[in-house]
């Protein structure tokens, strides 16, 4: 059994995007999991209508009931902060939008979901199996599919290098719709490379880049994001790690953490770094964040 010392996630959206409960019940989720840090990160609006994105209508509802949490939450022990998942995707936003500042962000995790450059049709990579299939064959008909991870991994060295989040959101997300190799070779020296050098810039930067589970949560991947071969590089590079449950349900909240903690033990990690205030991260041994009784 695992007790927790000290639980925390970035990363938890709700019906205000794409999530399936609504904030309260997932703080609630959150505190019964005896989390004492949780972060609130809708994805950010953008220009046109998604199915994921939160609408900018709703922008002054999600502010109102987050800080109402936080205010419920924090005499209870767990600190609630509000942030926003960011796109880098060129054409559409940034993560250092200066129309997200109307929210009051506490932080803001920068995300690559998009691959497509201005003037392309938009598609995501972690957009439904079939659609993605659909999306790679019109884009790239000649079947070098290797484009999926040179543009992923441009862009996220793009935003990486240009900075205006906080976190690096699902380091390699880009693999999602790649079960068993069937778009690209993930152990391809030259896919490594790509994702390595995304990793020195970051480490350059001194920035903190989560262990994501939510790919495990929803059934979309066996391990986290990202992959052992890169946090074992990150770990070299002294690149901060932090947890994001990625969650979308209650049920996600809490219950693969172990398997975050474990990658990072795997990759040499003996502590994690978590929000502690606004602009405030705070070292903790990952001993403290889970202990067997």
């Amino acid at each position: 059994m695992i007790v927790w010392l000290m639980a925390f996630s970035f990363h938890t959206h709700t019906t205000f995007c794409d999530g399936k409960a609504d904030a309260r019940t997932m703080a609630l989720a959150a505190f019964a999991h005896h989390y004492t840090h949780l972060g609130f990160s809708a994805h950010a609006p953008v220009p046109f209508k998604t199915n994921w994105n939160m609408p900018w209508e709703r922008a002054q509802s999600y502010v109102e009931t987050v800080r109402a949490l936080a205010q419920e939450f924090e005499p209870k022990g767990m600190k609630i902060f509000l942030g926003l998942e960011t796109d880098y995707a060129p054409g559409i936003t940034m993560p250092d939008n200066p129309a997200y500042d109307v929210f009051g962000l506490d932080y803001r995790i920068g995300s690559v979901h998009y691959i497509t450059a201005p003037g392309e049709e938009p598609f995501t990579v972690d957009e439904p199996q079939e659609e993605f299939a659909r999306n790679v064959l019109r884009w790239e008909p000649d079947g070098d599919y290797r484009r999926i991870w040179k543009r992923y991994w441009q862009y996220m060295s793009e935003m990486i290098a240009r900075g205006g989040f906080d976190i690096i959101g699902h380091f390699d997300l880009v693999k999602k719709n790649n079960a068993d190799g069937r778009w690209f070779d993930e152990q391809d020296p030259a896919y490594l490379d790509a994702a390595f050098q995304a990793v020195e810039l970051a480490a350059e930067k001194q920035l903190i880049a989560e262990i994501n589970t939510g790919g495990i949560a929803r059934g979309k991947h066996h391990e986290a994001y990202p992959s052992d071969r890169i946090l074992k590089r990150m770990h070299e590079r002294d690149l901060r790690l932090t947890l994001g449950d990625d969650a979308h349900a209650p049920s996600h909240i809490g219950t693969y953490q172990h398997t975050a903690i474990e990658a990072a033990r795997r990759a040499g990690y003996q502590s994690l770094w978590y929000l502690d205030a606004p602009g405030v991260w705070k070292e903790i041994s990952i001993d403290e964040a889970a202990r067997p009784r």
